[in-house]
């Protein structure tokens, strides 16, 4: 599965775009929708919690003491290059059980398993985790309601704007920015699809 293109957008609206160097535009009056998507794209990051956003990549996530569970900031996890313990100055060994991996997580022995854990640490940045994690074609793809969260709400958004530029056709163009004026109110605009990501485990928790 794989983000949805500006020419897949267009066809959805029944709204003509064409080339306009690397990017699609609209016919009419030049809206970038190539920008669109990734500006979408960059808001869904932001409502499910994902910094780096959604692309494989190598991160290093750090986390302060008195926790035995570390959740990732770019799930899912595809393999772990070190766990460090910053207070000890020591690398934990996963096949020593001091760590253990999961899909979204890793996780700590708890203070009844191990006396390497202060039950009251507040020892800040005590761990940093480096990790890939992150979608990928030949990995782990892009899971299906995220492409289909973001063709909706970028289908939505070109809607209204094209909506705005036949109302008030004085307007020559839409400036990148202005995206953001096309919904005053995005949690009301896109509160179905925002629930679709929570009900499909995609909106991260902090403290996991």
């Amino acid at each position: 599965m794989a983000w949805p293109t500006a020419t897949e957008i267009g066809i959805a609206t029944r709204i003509a775009l064409e080339l306009d160097g690397t990017d699609y535009v609209t016919v009419d009056y030049s809206y970038n929708v190539t920008t669109l998507i990734e500006r979408v794209i960059a808001d869904m990051a932001a409502v499910c919690g994902r910094p780096d956003g959604f692309d494989q990549q190598t991160v290093t996530d750090i986390f302060d003491g008195g926790r035995h569970i570390l959740p990732m900031s770019c799930p899912p996890i595809i393999s772990v290059t070190s766990v460090t313990d910053n207070e000890l100055e020591e690398v934990l060994s996963l096949a020593d059980n001091e760590y253990w991996i999961y899909d979204k997580y890793i996780k700590l022995p708890r203070v009844e398993q191990s006396v390497r854990v202060s039950y009251r640490d507040t020892t800040p940045q005590r761990y940093s985790v480096v990790y890939v994690g992150g979608y990928d074609d030949a990995g782990v793809p892009l899971p299906a309601v995220l492409a289909d969260v973001c063709a909706e709400i970028a289908t939505r958004t070109l809607l209204r704007v094209d909506q705005q530029y036949r109302v008030y056709a004085n307007v020559d163009s839409f400036r990148d920015g202005e995206i953001r004026s096309v919904f005053p109110d995005k949690q009301d605009a896109f509160a179905d699809q925002y629930l679709k990501l929570n009900n499909a485990g995609m909106i991260l928790r902090a403290g996991g």
